[in-house]
Parts: structure tokens; sequence; C-alpha cells
């Protein structure tokens, strides 16, 4: 009886102590530690962030994690992180001097068997298996990592550094990747205090960090789907930063003395792609009449006001983007007429099912328009996470998605018409021997008038066989508290707080 009166108290006191430690919290922040909210659309289901490959989760995981090498926004140039330095000694090789001051937030040092590990584990996860495959060697010695991928292509150390993290070995052979999901290690300022997939995550700067520490010691990441509701919870102090808000919230947060807005251009390209090995969108003539019928300025007008587009390449790299003279523009007739052609009419309705993670009322605008010309189209809405299984697979006729340059390099938009890639970076399924050969021919091209006529050539060619659909440039549009600054979004709608500071 004394032993479970002992227990009980031991737990009445442990509740206590839990107690006032969330009233401490309450009260504005932790103690001196400054802390923010940070309201976005949605969160990951995960943080590994090889295989969960998003906007979402960079948002978080960019503050856990370094690469080799940062990269300018605008310019693409390379800058030091883990490595210091670095210098390229032959077409394939490169030497990386590597910052041994670095340590994991679980307090471990890092390694030169780390930074190898890291880069080889690419061939490991499926979703950047593409990029692995591209290095044929990583070794070191002392200090210097030896990189050599397996051919002169530009794109390779741009494409692989940018996808690969810095991962601790010792804790991924202790976990497994799954360690990476829920409570990931990194040599970043922050690591995780808590996270619920999907819903919210705290990460909080490690006391063993071994540089300059952020300013903001605590951020809270919150998912708040509503657009309006997200910037409620700016204008009522539950968030201090607000993610992708609408023209409309954008100007009222312009209107407001307390609320600052955050904007910048972009390369994410919003359009629809076709699985061209499905019957019958494996006929280029079905993929042209059904982009016939979208009204890229009207859809465009209905996302508040935001750029319509006429390439499929090079948004945002003006040496080389180029409208294509053959993409088709927006013409019902000449819609109603090609299908017809094909056979499908509205005694034969062509079927076209299109899975989306989010509405918008331009989808809706154009399922207006295909339905007024006989097409039976079906809009499929579907949680996050089953929309990349759809997407991954190619179990679709048509996705509604977003195409970024993640790799920092401009001909890093060629992946998504090289069927090498197929099901991965081209998740069109598209082939075409003449384009392939422009794609593999541009790579490894330094010559800038060579490659700006290529740059028509391949437009020209995926223009007029539309594996994709090119709508429109999404804007990067955010708003902060007044006393948040510092807060950087850069083409690829990354968010960083590194360097932010918070003055309430």
């Amino acid at each position: 009886m004394k032993k479970r009166l002992i227990v009980l108290l031991l737990v009445l006191a442990m509740s206590l102590s839990i107690v006032a430690c969330n009233k401490s919290n309450d009260s504005g922040g932790s103690g001196d530690k400054v802390e923010i909210t940070a309201a976005y659309h949605l969160l990951p289901n995960g943080l590994e962030p090889l295989s969960e490959d998003s906007v979402q989760n960079y948002a978080i995981t960019y503050h856990i994690f370094d690469r080799l090498v940062t990269f300018d926004p605008v310019t693409n140039a390379w800058g030091p992180a883990v490595a210091k330095s670095w210098e390229r000694i032959d077409d394939v090789t490169w030497h990386f001097e590597i910052n041994m001051d670095y340590k994991f937030s679980n307090g471990d040092a890092i390694t030169m068997d780390d930074i190898v590990y890291s880069l080889l584990r690419l061939r490991d996860i499926p979703k950047t298996a593409d990029s692995g495959n591209l290095i044929d060697s990583v070794t070191y010695e002392g200090n210097t990592l030896i990189f050599k991928t397996i051919d002169a292509s530009n794109t390779i150390p741009s494409r692989v550094l940018s996808s690969s993290v810095i991962v601790n070995k010792k804790y991924l052979e202790e976990t497994g990747d799954e360690g990476l999901y829920l409570k990931p290690i990194g040599t970043g300022p922050y690591a995780v205090t808590e996270f619920t997939p999907g819903a919210s995550a705290t990460i909080e700067v490690w006391d063993g960090y071994p540089f300059t520490k952020p300013q903001i010691d605590i951020i809270n990441f919150i998912a708040i789907e509503d657009t309006s509701a997200r910037y409620m919870a700016l204008e009522t102090g539950r968030a201090q930063y607000a993610h992708q808000l609408s023209f409309l919230e954008i100007n009222n947060a312009e209107q407001n003395d307390s609320l600052s807005t955050v904007s910048t251009t972009s390369r994410r390209n919003h359009c629809f792609v076709f699985q061209c090995e499905r019957p019958p969108f494996d006929n280029p003539n079905i993929r042209r009449a059904l982009t016939y019928a979208l009204d890229r300025e009207s859809y465009a007008q209905l996302n508040g006001g935001r750029t319509p587009i006429r390439s499929l390449l090079f948004m945002g790299y003006s040496d080389y983007y180029v409208e294509s003279s053959n993409l088709p523009g927006y013409d019902l007739e000449i819609a109603r007429q090609m299908l017809a052609d094909e056979g499908y009419d509205e005694s034969n309705p062509l079927r076209v099912e299109l899975v989306t993670y989010q509405g918008d009322p331009g989808l809706e605008l154009y399922q207006s328009a295909l339905k007024s010309i006989g097409v039976d189209f079906v809009l499929n809405i579907v949680e996050f996470s089953v929309f990349l299984t759809h997407e991954g697979a190619g179990d679709f006729d048509m996705v509604a998605t977003v195409q970024i340059n993640r790799g920092n390099h401009p001909m890093m938009d060629l992946d998504r018409f090289d069927y090498n890639m197929a099901g991965m970076r081209d998740i069109s399924f598209y082939h075409d021997v003449r384009v392939q050969e422009l794609v593999e021919l541009m790579r490894v091209e330094n010559d800038q008038q060579r490659l700006k006529e290529m740059s028509v050539e391949i437009n020209d060619l995926v223009g007029y066989d539309v594996p994709m659909v090119a709508i429109l440039l999404q804007p990067i549009l955010a708003a902060t508290h007044n006393g948040l600054s510092g807060v950087v979004v850069d083409t690829g709608n990354t968010v960083s707080f590194r360097s932010a500071t918070f003055n309430p």
C-alpha cells in the first residue's frame, strides 16, 4: 500500500511539473527564448527530406539539415556550407574541402564517412535514385572529398548536391530511414522537439550548435488549409508568419499597420500532366484537343491575376526561356473537332479523370469547358500523400501539379522530358527520340548560342506533343508580423528563418 502511495505521489508531482512548464510556455515563450509560429497550407507526413520531397517538408527540414553547398536563389551560384571550398579537377571530378567543425544535433561530430554515406544514400531512395545513379564514386583523403560523376553533364553536381542532405550514418544504421521520418538528426541549427504528422511541428535551436545561433529559438509550424483562416491566424497573433496567401489577403495585410508582406519571383510552374503511356492519352491529338480547351488567361485571373505561361521549360531563366510556337491556345471548336476526328463526341464521350490534392476555381472552369464539348471530365481531389502515390506510379489520366526546378541549374528542367527518368522526374512517361537527343546534348553543351537554339527546338517539340500543359507561374506570397524580419523565401518556395529576427 505504501509503495502504491509513493508511486501516486510521484505521478502527481510529475503532473504538476508538466502543468507548470506548460503555463510557462503559454505566457508567450519559454523563459527568455524567442518563439514564433508559422502557418502553412499543409505540413508533411514525415521529415525524411529525400522521400517526402515537398515544399511542406522543406519548410521544416531546411532548418534541420545542411548540404555540402548552398545555392544562391537568383544566380544559382554555390556558396560554402559543410564544404568550405571546392575545385573542379576535370570534366567529371570535383574536390571539396570539408569543414570538420560541424556537429549533429545529438552531439556527434561530423565525419568524412557521414559525407560519403549521405551522397551515396541517394541511390537507395526511389525518389532520388535517378540523381544517385549519376555518381561514379565518392571517396576522401583526409578532409578532402573526391566526387566523380559518370559523365561530363553540367547538371550533375548541382543536381546531386541540391538533392542530398548530410545525415548521421550511425544514427541511420541504428534507426533505419524511419528515424528521419519522425526524429531527424542533422547538422543544422534546429532539432525537432515535437512532431504530429500532417498537423504540427516544433523545432528548437540545440545547445551544442557550434556556429552562430539563430536569434529565433523556437519555431512552431502549424497546418491551416483555408487561406483566409491562415491569414486570420496572423492577424489575431496566433501566427507570426502565414505562407502562400492569396492576393486578397496580401492586399489586406498591406492595409494593416501591424503586418508586412513577403513576395518573390517564382519558378513554380502550375501545370496539367498527361500519362503519355496510357491510352488514349498516348495519342498527341487527344492531348492537344484537351489543351485547346484550356483558357489560360481566365484560369490565371481566377487564381488571383497570376501570370499565364506558354512554355514548358526554363521559366525564370531568361537566357533560355522561349514561348513555344506550337503550344495550343484556347479554341473550343478546334478541341471539339479534334476529338471528333479521333472518334469521340457526345454519343461516345472521352472520359478523363484529373487527380489533384487541392481544388481551385480554374479547375472548375476547365471542367465546365470540357463538358460543353462532350468530355466526361472528373475531378478527383485526394489527400496529398495519396496524390504522390498516384503521381509516382503513373496511375492517372491527368494530374494537376506544380513543377519546380529543385536542382538550381536551368538544364534540370530537361529532366521532365527525359524518358530515362520516367516515373521519377518525367512523371508524364513521355518519350520522343529527338527530344531525348536534345536533352542529352543540352546537358553537356557549353556554347550559349547553341543552347539557345536547342531551347527553341525542344520547346516547339514538346509544345506540339504537350505531355504536360503549362498554365501559370505561382507567385510566392506571404505575410508576417511587423516584428519578424529577415525571412528569406527563394524561387523554389523554400522559406528560411535561419537569419530571421523577431522583436514583438
